[in-house]
């Protein structure tokens, strides 16, 4: 990971994208901006491991965690205001494939002095996903981590949705296997240890399919919805297989006994989650605990 230093006299605190991955990745340097905008409720919205996106588009997360606690942060694309975040927060956006112009800053209202520069590019490369973090090296800075990293620390935050995205580059995510779909929503719901059946869904997870499925219930334009099974990876390969299997034929059982199309729903089972990748044999490790998971996609035409 290479650091950039960047110096602005205006501003006491900004956040330095500063992240490089490796075979081509991400390289962005500071640029500051700001402007108003309206609020809207936020939402309870969780994070789950995202899949891949399709070769025209590429994929950034990025997270604030809340030990990082210094102040309002806002996310720009291409100049133009994408979302803030407070601390326990972060971010989903996916652009075109190319370049972009990146940007974090921390305090900047309400002279936004680096509004008119253009700042530094960023080489966003199709297909891929890129995790960003702010952290605290001589002073606030912002990182590249790697999935695992990130998926470790990601679980216990919010995404941010009360802010009105105003990034014209910004594009809905478009993923791998959802055909000419718009992918309207995607979450997940969680299951306890070698669990499969709806009691052993999480509390937490069964009210959110409630309201996932009175969405559904309630849309008019829900063309398909996609459902993937995972496990963590304690116990051989298929036997895992088969327990991601249940867990997603459980989830479709509960959207058919609710009244919605059977012939709608597509279901795969996949094993072991990527998020499971390193993490110890202890079931109550959170790389583990997030890999016991049915992700949902609901889309549309």
């Amino acid at each position: 990971m290479k650091k950039v230093n960047a110096v602005n006299k205006y501003i006491k605190s900004a956040l330095i994208i500063s992240a490089m991955l490796s075979s081509g990745g991400l390289h962005a340097n500071v640029f500051l901006e700001g402007q108003s905008v309206g609020v809207i409720p936020q939402s309870d919205i969780t994070y789950f491991s995202t899949p891949q996106v399709v070769p025209e588009q590429a994929q950034l997360i990025y997270y604030y965690p809340a030990s990082v606690n210094a102040g309002p942060l806002n996310i720009y694309l291409d100049k133009e205001f994408h979302t803030a975040l407070l601390p326990g927060e972060f971010t989903t956006l996916c652009v075109s494939a190319g370049q972009h112009t990146l940007a974090a800053a921390v305090n900047d209202a309400p002279l936004y002095q680096q509004k008119a520069n253009a700042g530094v590019n960023a080489q966003f490369n199709g297909g891929k996903t890129y995790f960003v973090r702010s952290a605290v090296s001589n002073g606030i800075v912002s990182e590249a981590v790697n999935r695992q990293q990130a998926e470790q620390e990601l679980p216990v935050m919010n995404r941010s949705t009360r802010l009105v995205n105003r990034a014209s580059g910004m594009q809905t995510c478009r993923y791998v296997g959802s055909g000419k779909d718009v992918t309207l929503i995607m979450d997940a719901v969680r299951f306890r240890f070698a669990g499969s059946s709806y009691d052993q869904m999480l509390p937490e997870s069964q009210r959110k399919l409630d309201r996932l499925i009175d969405f559904t219930r309630r849309s008019n334009n829900v063309s398909s919805i996609n459902l993937v099974g995972y496990t963590d990876g304690i116990g051989n390969s298929e036997s895992n297989r088969r327990l991601s299997e249940a867990r997603a034929e459980t989830v479709r059982q509960a959207l058919i006994g609710a009244g919605i199309d059977a012939s709608i729903i597509n279901v795969q089972g996949l094993g072991v989650a990527q998020t499971a990748g390193g993490c110890s044999k202890r079931q109550e490790d959170g790389c583990n605990k997030m890999s016991r998971r049915v992700d949902i996609m609901i889309n549309s035409h």
